[in-house]
C-alpha cells in the first residue's frame, strides 16, 4: 500500500504517512509506515535515497530486524513530532516544546552525520552511502528544521478533509495562495460533490 505525495516539501509528505488525521467515527487511520520495509520504500519513492541503497538497506533490516524495529520506532517518532510542529504551525499556534525537541534531537543527530560539500550551485550537506538504517530518518529530519526555519508560514496548510477528518499537511504554492485540499482527488473530490450535489 502507498500513500500519495501531496505535501509539496519531504517532511509534510512523511508526516501524512499516517492518515486520516482526525477520523470520524468508525473510520481507522491507516499507517503507510507498517514496518521497516515500508519506510525504506517511502524514502526511495521520496528521493531521499536511491534504488540501489534501498536494496542494500532492505537486506540490511531483513538481517537485523532489531536494528530495523529500533530505526522504524525512531521513525514514528519524529513523524508524530514533525506533524505536531507544523499542524501546531497551521492552526496559528506555538508548536509544542515536546515536538519541537524531538525534531531539535533528529537534526542534530543527523547534521552531526553530514559533511560540506561542493555542489554546481555552491556548497551544500551531505551524507556518505551508509547502510546505518538511521540514515533513512536524516534528510527528513534536516527538511523539517529547514522548513521551520525558512518556509512561508502562512502556506503551511493542514486538510479540513470530509466533516474535518483529514489532517493532512501541505505547503500551498498556488499563485494566490487559495489551496484548501490535500489533493483535488480526494477531499476536493468530496466537497465538490457535496456542494453540486
Amino acid at each position: 500500500m502507498t500513500v500519495d505525495f501531496i505535501g509539496g516539501l519531504v517532511c509534510l509528505d512523511f508526516a501524512n504517512t499516517v492518515g486520516p488525521r482526525r477520523s470520524r467515527p468508525g473510520q481507522a487511520a491507516v499507517d503507510y509506515l507498517g514496518g521497516p520495509a515500508d519506510l525504506i520504500a517511502w524514502c526511495e519513492r521520496a528521493g531521499t535515497i536511491g534504488t540501489n541503497r534501498a536494496r542494500l538497506l532492505l537486506r540490511r533490516a531483513e538481517r537485523h530486524p532489531a536494528e530495523a524495529a529500533a530505526t522504524l520506532s525512531r521513525a514514528v517518532a519524529l513523524r508524530e513530532a514533525i506533524h505536531a510542529v507544523f499542524a501546531a504551525i497551521a492552526d496559528g499556534e506555538d508548536p509544542p516544546a515536546e515536538a519541537l525537541a524531538g525534531l531539535q534531537h533528529a537534526y542534530a543527530e543527523a547534521m552531526a552525520h553530514a559533511e560540506l560539500v561542493p555542489t554546481p550551485e555552491g556548497l551544500d550537506w551531505s551524507w556518505a552511502a551508509s547502510t546505518d538504517l538511521d540514515s533513512l530518518c536524516r534528510p527528513i529530519a534536516r527538511s523539517a528544521v529547514e522548513t521551520a526555519l525558512t518556509a512561508d508560514f502562512g502556506r503551511i496548510r493542514k486538510c479540513p478533509g470530509h466533516e474535518g477528518s483529514c489532517g493532512w499537511l501541505f505547503y500551498d504554492t498556488s499563485k494566490n495562495g487559495s489551496r484548501r485540499w490535500c489533493s483535488m482527488r480526494a477531499c476536493g473530490t468530496w466537497e465538490k460533490t457535496r456542494r453540486h450535489g
